[in-house]
């Protein structure tokens, strides 16, 4: 009995990998893109440092437009703008 599944697997997968091995194949002759399923964690780490400078830009124009806002001359009110 264990065999048989042993066989039965062995054979499913033989056609999964067969039938990825050609889309992935026709892709390549066709010039098409082929997506990874798992997203590059390379790519995913510089997209979050991307966003956390346009974040701390951001910051420090929200800052600076504060702080036209409050000014009337002296520096009540003012914040201090945050390092880059």
């Amino acid at each position: 009995m264990n065999n048989i599944l042993l066989i039965l697997v062995i054979s499913i997968m033989n056609l999964l990998c067969f039938y990825f091995g050609a889309k992935i194949g026709q892709k390549v002759v066709r010039n098409e893109e082929i997506k990874p399923i798992i997203p590059n964690p390379i790519d995913a780490i510089e997209k979050r440092q991307e966003k956390l400078e346009q974040e701390k830009e951001n910051e420090i124009i929200d800052t600076i437009m504060h702080n036209i806002d409050v000014y009337d001359g002296s520096p009540i009110g003012q914040k201090d703008i945050p390092k880059r």
